[in-house]
């Protein structure tokens, strides 16, 4: 049996607990010589009861019922971190050396499925579309290749190949999943646009099986997107190429789409009939005017807002990121050689092939590439209003997101040379609510429900942490937890207080509690520095394995904490709060900057 570290508070309190986590043994090996009784009798008395605990893995947390927009007033707080644990490169697996335009969707059964087209070596365009299917998004297994190239006599009459690109999906409110992808003619694709258009496939099953495929636009395009509204109304949205003939794919192009009303089956504008033109920017070159606004990804807005869509905009050779809004649940139709919608924001910032998303609290969220960098950026609940980019990946292009649930997203894109692609679990970090509740502080965690909102550090490697709050009359109550398969003695985690100031920047008022697997490390109140300080904080710790002989996935520690609230400057039941990680492999990670006095980006406790 093994014995657990003591861990020694600022209050004197003294807690002992023992702990199993996954596999390991629970027991109290090691001095024995020191737990005798000294009276004489040489007796051992009765160990105390060993506490089991589990640490939680952070997709077992935040488990509360979503309110719709609950967080519009603090958006630009809200942050997205990676969870390394859940980053995967599956390249054989898929069957495809270089995949491209990868997009990842959760089924009703709760699997995910991938589709993408395989490129070469010498070129990103694909000949056919493939789909692979998980159920964890780490491990994933080609299925097939949904849509296959095959010969053709083209509308010129001469031998030529369909081929596909492009494949996006939906998951529809019933269940259906469809699945959208561009097709050409192989040779002269430009040339011949009845031999191009969107062909669409229908499955039931959850990916296992596949309806005949359906056209439903005929003409040159590339990547569709599918969007489905509360009525059902089903919206194909995709790059319309040289539709004005001015100039080849890339440079004259626009946003147009073809619209459903029962489910898939019927399309309109009809087969080969001229689609809806819907979102356009004007440009002009050496006295030649065109269009532009390609690679549409389009939402319908949290509480009835109507739709927002961004595009990569190619304007005069430079490639940026614009958005289109309108405040209906439909877009005014155009002509070929009309601009708008007139409420656009064109030419925002550089990058090129974004997706757009949004959570339930209201924070939309925005994937795109730039410099071959996987970028994210967090917006507003009008999605008009963007904050810094984050580029958890390294290299890549044509990426793009989805919404998980209401606190996490996957993030995909390829390498951009290499060929395998990227995928990541990503947690959205936005204010918590502190539960009611008196904790008893004994490094048991059994007490915290997976309903509290919890924020999460872990994208560096496989050391991540959680931070949870409860809150008393007396005290306020942290429980961190950490995932660690090789603890060390200086491994660590911060907790940064601050109250919200005017200027949001670091305060005599603000204070930083460290803790380890034995205890409580410091506390400390900022003055131009962190300064030891006696906050009267009270800590209980528990280890899964002391010895740290068989790391294992489901290792690491558990730490309670308690402040006594006389110790805080709390307003208004609010706090600002930044959690950071320290693993001796792979160094420090935190929610924000920690080394900046600016608490701009801390994220808000409230209820206390």
């Amino acid at each position: 049996m093994k014995r657990l570290w003591k861990t020694t508070t600022l209050l004197a309190t003294i807690c002992c607990a023992l702990v199993a986590c996954g596999d390991s043994d629970i027991g109290n090996e090691g001095d024995k010589d020191k737990d005798k009784d000294d009276n004489g009798k040489g007796e051992v008395p009765e160990p105390p009861k060993p506490i089991i605990v589990s640490i939680t893995p952070i997709e077992q947390l935040n488990q509360g019922i979503p309110v719709i927009n609950s967080h519009a007033d603090v958006t630009s707080r809200s942050s997205l971190m990676m969870n390394y644990r859940m980053y995967a490169t599956p390249s054989t697996e898929v069957k495809a050396t270089y995949p491209r335009y990868p997009r990842v969707k959760q089924m009703k059964n709760g699997r995910y499925i991938l589709f993408y087209h395989n490129g070469s070596a010498n070129s990103n365009i694909g000949s056919g579309c493939d789909y692979a299917t998980s159920n964890d998004m780490k491990q994933w297994a080609h299925k097939a290749q949904l849509f296959t190239k095959y010969a053709i006599t083209d509308s010129k009459g001469n031998k030529n190949e369909r081929r596909y690109a492009n494949c996006d999906g939906l998951v529809l409110s019933n269940g259906d999943v469809l699945a959208v992808a561009s097709y050409r003619a192989n040779n002269g694709y430009r040339e011949l646009p009845e031999d191009a258009g969107i062909e669409l496939k229908r499955s039931t099953d959850n990916g296992d099986t596949w309806s005949e495929p359906i056209e439903i636009y005929q003409g040159v395009n590339w990547e569709p997107y599918l969007l489905e509204l509360p009525s059902g109304e089903l919206h194909c949205y995709f790059t319309d190429s040289s539709r004005t003939g001015l100039e080849g794919r890339g440079t004259d192009t626009g946003t147009a789409m073809v619209v459903s009303t029962d489910g898939g089956k019927t399309w309109k504008p009809d087969f080969g009939s001229s689609p809806y033109y819907v979102m356009r920017m004007r440009w002009e070159k050496d006295g030649i005017v065109g269009y532009n606004h390609q690679m549409p990804s389009v939402i319908r807005l949290n509480d009835n807002k109507g739709l927002a869509a961004a595009l990569e905009t190619n304007y005069l050779g430079k490639y940026y990121v614009s958005f289109c809004y309108s405040d209906k649940d439909k877009w005014a139709y155009m002509t070929a050689d009309e601009e708008g919608p007139s409420d656009s924001n064109n030419l925002a910032f550089s990058g090129m092939a974004p997706y757009l998303g949004q959570f339930p609290s209201g924070e939309t969220v925005l994937s795109y590439n730039a410099s071959n960098q996987y970028c994210l950026k967090i917006g507003d609940v009008n999605a008009r209003n963007f904050g810094t980019a984050y580029q958890p990946f390294s290299g890549g292009y044509w990426g793009s997101l989805q919404i998980i649930n209401p606190h996490l997203m996957v993030g995909t894109i390829p390498k951009a040379s290499t060929g395998p692609i990227q995928i990541a679990q990503f947690v959205l970090n936005h204010r918590i609510e502190a539960v009611n509740r008196s904790v008893k502080v004994n490094g048991d965690n059994t007490e915290w429900a997976n309903t509290d909102h919890a924020l999460f550090v872990g994208s560096k490697g496989q050391a991540q942490g959680t931070l949870r709050c409860s809150a008393d009359k007396d005290s306020v109550y942290f429980l961190i937890e950490v995932l660690d398969s090789y603890v060390q003695r200086n491994d660590n985690a911060s907790i940064y207080i601050s109250p919200v100031t005017e200027k949001n920047e670091l305060t005599n008022q603000a204070c930083r509690i460290k803790v380890s697997s034995r205890g409580l490390s410091s506390s400390e109140v900022y003055g131009g520095g962190w300064n030891a300080a006696n906050l009267g904080v009270s800590v209980a710790t528990a280890i899964c394995d002391a010895s740290n002989t068989k790391p294992i996935d489901r290792y690491g520690y558990v730490a309670e904490i308690a402040i006594p609230r006389a110790k805080l400057k709390i307003e208004q039941g609010k706090l600002l709060v930044n959690f950071s990680l320290f693993d001796s492999q792979q160094g420090e990670e935190a929610i924000c900057e920690t080394s900046s006095t600016s608490t701009v980006r801390w994220i808000p406790i409230t209820g206390l």
